[in-house]
C-alpha cells in the first residue's frame, strides 16, 4: 500500500468536499437536511465542509457522514489515500421485494432445518448458499438507496 504523492491536509479537504458535492444536495443521493438528520450534526456545519475555506472535517463527523453515504463515496476517499477494497457484489435487478422474498426463504428453511434441534452439514450448506445469494441483493439495495 502506498499513499498518493499529493496526500496532504489541503488535498484531503478538497477530496472530501468534492465527494460531498457528488453525493449530497438537491438531485443527488441525499439532501443536506437528510444527512444532518441521519448524523445528528447541524446542516450548516455539514455544508461548511464543501466551502473552499471551510474547516477540516473531524474524524467522528467523517465516520458518521460516510456511514450514511453510499459505499462508493468512502471508496473514492480511500483510493486517494492508497487503500483499495474489493468491490461489493451487486445484483442489477435487486429490489426490496426480492430481498424480502429471499430473506423469508432463508428464515423458513432455517426454522424447518432446526425443528430437530440441530443442523446437518447438508442443511448448513443450504443455508450458507441462500445467505450468500442474499448478500449481493442487500448490498445493492443498501448502496443504491432503492425503495422499490
Amino acid at each position: 500500500m502506498e499513499m498518493m504523492p499529493d496526500f496532504s491536509v489541503p488535498s484531503v479537504k478538497t477530496l472530501i468536499g468534492d465527494t460531498l458535492r457528488l453525493f449530497v444536495g438537491h438531485g443527488r443521493r441525499i439532501s443536506w437536511a437528510d444527512l444532518a438528520a441521519a448524523t445528528g450534526d447541524k446542516e450548516r456545519k455539514l455544508r461548511s465542509y464543501v466551502e473552499t475555506d471551510g474547516p477540516e472535517m473531524p474524524l467522528d463527523v467523517f465516520m458518521r457522514v460516510f456511514a450514511i453515504l453510499p459505499p462508493d463515496a468512502f471508496a473514492r476517499v480511500a483510493r486517494h489515500m492508497g487503500f483499495g477494497a474489493e468491490p461489493l457484489d451487486v445484483c442489477p435487478d435487486a429490489t426490496v421485494l426480492r430481498a424480502l422474498s429471499q430473506s423469508a426463504r432463508l428464515v423458513a428453511d432455517g426454522n424447518e432445518f432446526l425443528e430437530d434441534g440441530r443442523l446437518s452439514p447438508r442443511e448448513r450448506a443450504q443455508l450458507a448458499e441462500r445467505a450468500s445469494a442474499l448478500l449481493p441483493v442487500l448490498q445493492s439495495i443498501a448502496g443504491s438507496g432503492s425503495a422499490h
